[in-house]
């Protein structure tokens, strides 16, 4: 049985908790978000929830950069590790990049929403790749690295339900089937906060 020789510090602990936490406030934030103003329909309506989520998935990634560095460092003797920690890096400093430049006024939503949404599954493939990666060096526990790997197995399968969603919206008018389809990837969206969080709490 494999066990952890190189634990995180108590700092990099703090910061994966606090990056998950705020995560999943943030992913409870626009689902609600999406029940109340309803912008899929006709007339959406408004509420604070789509600015509070925006602001906490800022301070989520801003957390999560230390973290993706220390696990880096944990695993620095693997090749792979290596080169997924600066594509990990480069991710999530430009979630706290655009989402800065959103909250500022900078960049209009249309134009953020995309990058943002691709630079947030690049580091979902981070955290499935330096979970494995945790296995193969013993740095990571069971459970982080299982969830880890359900996160990317988890998102061709979200990405398929959006697309068909989107068709069905597109081809025969139903308003709601988007968003129906971005059921699966709101939860392999959560799954990733609660991943970060349970690298905090590993001992």
């Amino acid at each position: 049985m494999k066990t952890d020789p190189h634990p995180l510090p108590a700092s990099l602990r703090r910061q994966a908790v606090a990056g998950g936490v705020t995560g999943l406030v943030a992913d409870a934030f626009l689902v609600l978000f999406y029940v109340v103003a309803r912008p899929w329909a006709d007339d959406p309506g408004d509420s604070w929830l789509g600015p509070a989520n925006d602001v906490l998935v800022l301070l989520q990634y801003l957390a999560l950069v230390p973290v993706v560095r220390g696990l880096g460092r944990l695993m620095a003797g693997d090749a792979r590790a290596r080169g997924w920690t600066r594509i990990g890096l480069v991710a999530a400093v430009l979630v706290v990049v655009l989402q800065a430049l959103l909250l500022t006024g900078l960049m209009p939503f249309e134009y953020q929403v995309v990058p943002v949404s691709l630079s947030a599954v690049a580091g979902m493939c981070w955290a499935g790749a330096i979970s494995a990666a945790g296995a193969r060096t013993g740095t990571l526990p069971a459970a982080v690295t299982r969830l880890g790997r359900a996160i990317v197995i988890g998102l061709p399968v979200a990405v398929g339900a959006f697309g068909v969603g989107f068709l069905v919206t597109v081809f025969f008018d139903v308003s709601w089937a988007w968003a129906a389809g971005g059921i699966p990837g709101a939860v392999v969206w959560t799954m990733f906060p609660a991943w970060t969080l349970l690298v905090g709490l590993r001992r």
